[in-house]
């Protein structure tokens, strides 16, 4: 079942290309849990330059059964971010380990730390 999803341009034109690296992104967190429900990406221009290259953040918001989960990525010092890609693998890297945990804590995987006792 393929999952919703709305992929949201701001300050670029729309790109057929990025548009499909996000929804193979999304397609392969689909794997990971059944219950998503749907997805919103926004890349953002954040900064136009002329003599070095632009910086592109991306947010990602996706609904699962009973949460919302999100992730980002910003622009970076280093110049990671010139290139969209970089940044949507990115956002969707650090959103997959959030589904993950999710998923964990959803099956009980996640140890908890028994509570000592009071000194009294």
């Amino acid at each position: 079942m393929a999952i919703p999803t709305t992929v949201t341009f701001d300050g670029l034109a729309k790109s057929d290309a990025l548009e499909a690296c996000v929804l193979e992104h999304v397609a392969r967190l689909e794997r990971l849990a059944a219950d998503i429900l749907t997805c919103r990406t926004v890349i953002s221009l954040d900064e136009h330059r002329h003599h070095q290259g632009n910086r592109f953040s991306v947010q990602v918001r996706l609904t699962m059964r009973g949460h919302e989960i999100e992730a980002s990525s910003g622009p970076l010092v280093d110049g990671r971010y010139e290139d969209p890609y970089v940044a949507v693998n990115d956002a969707f890297e650090a959103l997959r380990r959030r589904i993950e945990d999710q998923v964990r804590r959803r099956r009980g995987d996640v140890k908890t730390h028994a509570r000592r006792p009071s000194p009294e």
